[in-house]
């Protein structure tokens, strides 16, 4: 192979592995993805993937060239994840070049997001409202819960745009601040809301779930170091939530005011159809999608949470989890094929209702009020469930192939 196309091709696997790290693909995925790449072109690639980092180095006959890529982390971007996985498979069928392919990618990581800030903020309302639904509650829980997520939602109009600066890093601390003080504020008023599960849903789109399932897979999969930083990464985020909603509550104890003898009622059982859809519907602007997936995105969604509730009351949370996620792994893999699109499409809105990040915030919570055992069971509870949700997607993955490794 002559240097000019090595180099051809190993400047698009770069570009290609950039673009797949800021979309927020995990580890074991770049690695494999960029693995099979590197087959295709027929030159020998190695590549190890960590959260802010690409290490990488290619040869090909006497030709060798190693690299060292910082990236910044943007979170999940499936509508920009689908058009990378195109370029990708025109560069690879010789229907673009690679400087063509490079351009594409320089075009579609640059795009500005799909959906602005008021969307993302209704958005954020209808999820807190839906995730109120799902936690069970009564109406004035529900109203206080879209009370609440409205004054997170007008701090969220002004959360910088990067993940740099003292306000961006202290982000999540200070939404729960905002969102403890107001609702133990409302609870003054009316006694006989249910504090936790206000607070729980109205924090509950800032709560790493999905970003500590993805730190196990990345460790099961033997990415111990990726793994490990995203798992402490994820930790931390819990804990800037925990500490705001401490420092929230200890503001509101300075307000004492007279009580209202109002009671609430029920919230009925079949109202749970009509908001799991629309907070199924709420991944295609969480996870930033093309607005034409929103049909998948929602049935993902509804089809990941049916499966595990339904296998929960059989066989409790553990093993209704591990099932959810078999269903969701099979199913993504299923649609990757019959649509030849990204797995990630199906998967990541299929567990989004699943992962445990609420378990982890109710651990730390318990540890910042002294309870240690409680703190350390609930922690232990988290683990197990997050370890169940990606032992079941792997299942899944055993059980109906990929069609590859995206």
């Amino acid at each position: 192979m002559q240097r000019d196309q090595f180099l051809r091709r190993v400047k698009f696997v770069l570009k290609f592995g950039k673009a797949l790290h800021s979309v927020g693909s995990p580890a074991h995925t770049i690695e494999a993805t960029l693995q099979d790449m590197c087959q295709l072109l027929k030159i020998k690639g190695d590549i190890v993937s960590l959260p802010t980092a690409l290490f990488t180095s290619f040869s090909a006959g006497d030709e060798e060239v190693s690299r060292i890529q910082r990236v910044l982390p943007m979170g999940v971007n499936l509508g920009k994840l689908s058009k990378v996985d195109a370029v990708a498979r025109d560069v690879i069928n010789e229907t673009s070049t690679y400087e063509e392919g490079s351009e594409r990618l320089d075009i579609i990581l640059n795009e500005p997001d799909v959906y602005g800030r008021f969307v993302r903020v209704l958005c954020f309302i209808l999820s807190a409202a839906g995730f109120m639904v799902l936690f069970g509650g009564n109406w004035g829980d529900f109203f206080a819960t879209i009370f609440v997520a409205c004054l997170i939602g007008i701090v969220a109009l002004f959360q910088p745009k990067d993940a740099i600066g003292l306000v961006a890093q202290m982000f999540e601390a200070i939404v729960a601040i905002v969102a403890s003080f107001s609702t133990y504020f409302l609870h003054k008023f009316f006694p006989t809301l249910n504090v936790g599960v206000i607070i729980l849903s109205s924090l509950i789109i800032f709560m790493p779930g999905l970003f500590i399932t993805i730190a196990i897979s990345e460790i099961a999969t033997q990415n111990l170091t990726s793994g490990t930083s995203r798992l402490m990464g994820g930790i931390m985020i819990l804990l800037k939530l925990t500490f705001g909603v401490f420092i929230g509550a200890k503001f509101a104890t300075l307000f004492i005011f007279e009580p209202f003898a109002f009671t609430f009622g029920a919230i009925p059982s079949w109202f749970i159809f009509i908001s799991l859809p629309i907070t199924a519907l709420m991944s295609t602007v969480i996870f930033r999608a093309s607005e034409y997936d929103w049909f998948w995105i929602t049935i993902a969604g509804v089809f990941g949470f049916s499966c595990s509730k339904i296998a929960t009351i059989y066989f409790g949370p553990e093993l209704g989890i591990l099932f959810g996620g078999v269903c969701v792994g099979g199913m993504s893999n299923i649609f990757a094929r019959f649509k030849d699109r990204p797995s990630s499409l199906f998967q990541f809105p299929g567990i989004i209702l699943l992962v445990p990040g609420s378990i982890g915030y109710r651990s730390l919570n318990a540890l910042f009020e002294r309870d240690v055992i409680g703190g350390l069971t609930t922690a232990f509870s988290m683990l197990s469930l997050a370890t169940a949700l990606v032992v079941g997607i792997f299942l899944g993955n055993i059980l109906i192939r990929p069609r590859r490794s995206l």
